[in-house]
């Protein structure tokens, strides 16, 4: 693939393929544990570019031999710096996203392919496929900003949807959606308005996000194939950090005279997953098996939380009652917590703290406070340490503190937690992105890690959290965001 094209020039060709040794330089030529009998897809999006001609192909996978490489035409049409993007999959399962950057100028060059350095994805041959992945691509074409989605049934052909515009300022949008939630919680609770009339106000926010950012062309799909969606896996595979796709609550149009009684979160078994890394390369699908056996904790003792005190008890008799090791400092200083993630050892992190999301760069100014006002951020995490082992043992997640699911587009790439670990490697991420009370945060952990250690999917595990934790009047239940793979369990 060229590195520049010059707009007026006719055509450029992108080949893919899949080889037994890694190559040193290619980047779409991936480092893949796959299953030989069955084919391999790949999805091309290609911004600033017009695909001449099929926008998914399968290869082949030939056994102890390079596979037969696919071939992708675009004509380039826009002036720019463009990425783009290789979306993986095999037999409905998820092996990552690669991806190249290309400038398209409005003088001539000469076009030179090259082969670029790439990244390991992973395969999910170990676990069920979600039902549907939905992809949603973030572009930026024409000076309007877009969503772009592909829906992709297990093993199908992808099926691309009409582009959503959005207007203005999406992380304005994003920032007043957050605030609306919280703001219906408390005005509940000091008896301003009703917890029926906050469930209310809530069921519109999610009737909103149906009808101005899901496209009509996927609602009418939705509504052909409504029961047999309901209870299903999906995972939503997504470039834009802003939307929570948990609240979306479908209707029909009027005269259908349907209407979901709960949000997707409920109605379906959904989590999420990023496509790209910091500065868009691609990030491997996630795993299908998840390890539980080193537990750490981050709960500062100081936090004024009276339940985190409680969800510290409950982690130590889980690993006490389930043989697995509890790590952690008792008092999380800045410095302790550093030396426990460049230690390693842990194959899950837990933390129970206050948090907070600050206006700027998502990856310094979303914060965890440690012991004595401490703030740990995102940026905190670059370490070759920290960094190798996250990469190695794709450890679980789970954050319960305010605002720290929440990301945003920092100066080179969408920020925040979950960015930075899903980029590093991470498994599964948890966190909720509006307030929730450490009650109800102790209450929904206890839930989750009760039901994930019974057997449960990392889905079921969180939409029983997530009832357990349903009350009137408050949006607790919907605040999780949860990155993982609906299908992953725990290892036996």
């Amino acid at each position: 693939c060229p590195r520049r094209v010059w707009v007026i020039y006719g055509r450029i060709a992108v080949t893919v393929g899949l080889t037994v040794d890694p190559s040193q330089y290619s980047e779409v030529e991936k480092e893949l544990h796959l299953l030989e009998s069955l084919p391999v897809q790949v999805r091309i999006a290609a911004p600033g570019f017009e695909v001449l001609g099929e926008p998914e192909q399968q290869i082949a996978i030939r056994p102890g031999a390079d596979s037969q490489p696919a071939v992708f035409y675009l004509h380039p049409e826009e002036v720019g710096h463009w990425t783009i993007s290789f979306d993986f999959s095999q037999a409905g399962n998820l092996l990552g996203t690669a991806a190249v950057s290309v400038e398209i100028t409005d003088y001539e060059v000469d076009v030179v392919s090259e082969s670029r350095a790439g990244r390991t994805l992973q395969s999910g041959w170990d676990v069920q496929p979600a039902d549907r992945l939905l992809y949603v691509r973030f572009e930026r074409t024409g000076g309007q900003p877009h969503l772009v989605f592909t829906l992709q049934r297990a093993g199908e052909v992808g099926s691309e949807f009409q582009p959503v515009p959005i207007p203005g300022d999406p992380e304005a949008f994003a920032l007043d959606l957050f605030g609306a939630p919280e703001a219906l919680r408390v005005a509940s609770r000091r008896g301003r308005i009703a917890g029926e009339e906050a469930d209310r106000q809530l069921r519109n926010l999610g009737r909103n996000l149906w009808k101005t950012v899901i496209p009509l062309d996927l609602r009418e799909l939705y509504a052909a194939e409504r029961e047999s969606w309901r209870n299903s896996t999906l995972m939503i595979v997504s470039d834009e950090p802003y939307i929570p796709w948990e609240l979306v609550w479908p209707y029909g149009e009027p005269g259908s005279g349907w209407q979901d009684e709960d949000p997707w979160c409920v109605t379906l078994h959904l989590t999420r997953w990023l496509r790209h890394t910091a500065q868009h390369r691609g990030n491997p699908g996630p795993p299908g098996r998840l390890s539980l056996s080193a537990l750490a904790s981050l709960i500062p003792t100081d936090s004024g939380l009276p339940n985190a005190a409680k969800e510290q008890d409950m982690l130590r008799k889980l690993a006490s009652d389930r043989g697995l090791s509890a790590l952690g400092p008792d008092t999380p200083t800045w410095g302790a917590a550093l030396d426990l993630l460049e230690e390693g050892g842990y194959d899950w992190l837990h933390v129970a703290a206050h948090g907070q999301f600050y206006e700027g760069p998502a990856d310094s100014r979303s914060v965890i406070r440690l012991q004595d006002k401490r703030e740990l951020a995102p940026s905190d995490l670059a370490s070759p340490e920290i960094e190798g082992h996250i990469y190695r043992q794709r450890p679980g997640f789970f954050f319960n503190t305010c605002h720290s699911g929440r990301a945003g587009w920092a100066l080179t790439h969408l920020g925040g937690w979950a960015e930075t670990l899903i980029s590093a490697g991470a498994g599964l991420f948890i966190s909720p992105i509006w307030e929730v009370t450490d009650r109800q945060a102790l209450d929904f952990a206890t839930t989750f890690y009760g039901q994930l250690l019974a057997g449960q999917t990392v889905a079921e595990a969180v939409r029983s959290a997530r009832l357990a934790v349903r009350k009137p009047g408050n949006p607790a239940w919907l605040a999780y965001s949860v990155y993982a793979h609906p299908n992953a369990r725990l290892r036996e």
